[in-house]
């Protein structure tokens, strides 16, 4: 099956024009020249896709992106922390796109995948709404629609323009909780802690690395001011108003404590509505 795979891919590059880059981990791959048949494994990449009005090169997506859109409901065929390898030979693309934490056996992952000839470009995450710019410069190259990926971005960059402040206003303390069973947050050094600050939040554990677990204690001790939730743990505002341990905190008391759109920690432009949310409630707005 393998040899098989390989042989056809080795007969459809030599029919096309290719061309050579390198991914987010120093890789050098080939891709063809025109890219007609994607794959997508992280939410974010697939919404640039998508937004970029590309969706109908996405011929599989991870599970997680089938909520973007109506089209995008079963393609999902694989897990994000994972590449799905016989699905993906199935399916026969051009390219797939995915990053470090799709690849849950590091760089031996691709090895299959360059065996058959197919090629698998690993994009970073950017860790930074500036960052999200470069992802979609990334994506517009690999795709050669350059034309789109610049509307796409320029659009960005206005929106966000309007939204992150220069003045040095007091900002409000912010607890961003992502689970609460073991208690999982954000320190510094991720796309969430960047769109918190730049929202007008100081994150209470932007002292911390990365994903975190705090204690119980501390978040209580750093008394934040606002508490946020996002994903799909809407239902959990209430239960963390309910927290008897809870009630002499800040955000308790005065009420402050919402859920924002899931997009918050995906660096993809649809950022923008979560850093309206966020920055509306932190003007004592609420939405």
């Amino acid at each position: 099956m393998l040899k098989k795979i390989f042989i056809l891919n080795i007969v459809v590059f030599s029919m096309g024009y290719s061309r050579e880059v390198t991914d987010g981990i120093g890789r050098v791959i080939e891709i063809p020249e025109k890219v007609e048949r994607v794959i997508s494994t992280v939410p974010s990449n697939t919404e640039i896709i998508v937004d970029m009005g590309l969706i109908d090169v996405l011929v599989g997506v991870d599970t997680y992106s089938e909520k973007i859109s109506k089209e995008l409901q079963g393609k999902g065929i694989l897990n994000t922390d994972r590449l799905n390898e016989e699905k993906i030979m199935e399916l026969m693309p051009d390219l797939v796109i995915t990053s470090q934490h799709s690849l849950s056996k590091g760089a031996d992952s691709l090895k299959v995948f360059d065996e058959v000839g197919i090629p698998v470009y690993v994009i970073k995450n950017p860790k930074t709404l500036e960052g999200v710019k470069e992802s979609i410069d990334e994506i517009g190259n690999l795709l050669n629609q350059r034309e789109k990926s610049d509307r796409l971005k320029d659009n960005y960059i206005k929106k966000l323009g309007k939204l992150v402040s220069k003045e040095q206003s007091k900002k409000k303390r912010v607890y961003f909780e992502i689970l609460n069973n073991p208690i999982y947050t954000t320190g510094d050094n991720t796309f969430l802690n960047d769109v918190l600050e730049n929202a007008g939040g100081e994150n209470i554990f932007k002292d911390g690395d990365g994903w975190i677990s705090p204690t119980l204690e501390s978040i209580i001790e750093r008394n934040p001011e606002y508490i946020f939730v996002g994903e799909d743990r809407k239902e959990s505002v209430e239960d963390i108003k309910r927290r008897v341990e809870w009630q002499d905190i800040d955000a308790i008391k005065n009420g402050n404590v919402y859920f924002v759109d899931e997009g918050i920690n995906r660096p993809s432009p649809r950022v923008i509505k979560a850093l309206e949310e966020i920055k509306e409630v932190l003007s004592n707005d609420k939405f």
